[in-house]
């Protein structure tokens, strides 16, 4: 499932770091592919602002030790990824 990264030649875009960076973030990548988006981040900020965005909101979730529903983060993955779509046209 996470070897789309590891497919590719060429390093990986926007797009594709979106797709998995929840994962990324959740420690659901194996290291090959967790390399690979680390090093996107340092060098795209946009990227990394997104990865800042999920990570103050996974940290405000978990400290309110509340169940969210799943599709709730669902569209929120969603929404992030329409957010950075919109930016690269």
């Amino acid at each position: 499932m996470m070897n789309l990264l590891r497919k590719l030649r060429r390093g990986p875009s926007c797009s594709e770091i979106l797709e998995i960076l929840q994962s990324y973030l959740d420690g659901e990548v194996d290291a090959v592919d967790a390399r690979k988006v680390a090093a996107h981040l340092a060098d795209c900020t946009e990227c990394d602002r997104e990865s800042q965005i999920y990570r103050k909101i996974k940290s405000s979730l978990a400290g309110r030790r509340m169940h969210v529903d799943p599709e709730i983060l669902a569209a929120l993955r969603q929404f992030g990824q329409k957010v950075m779509a919109e930016r690269s046209d």
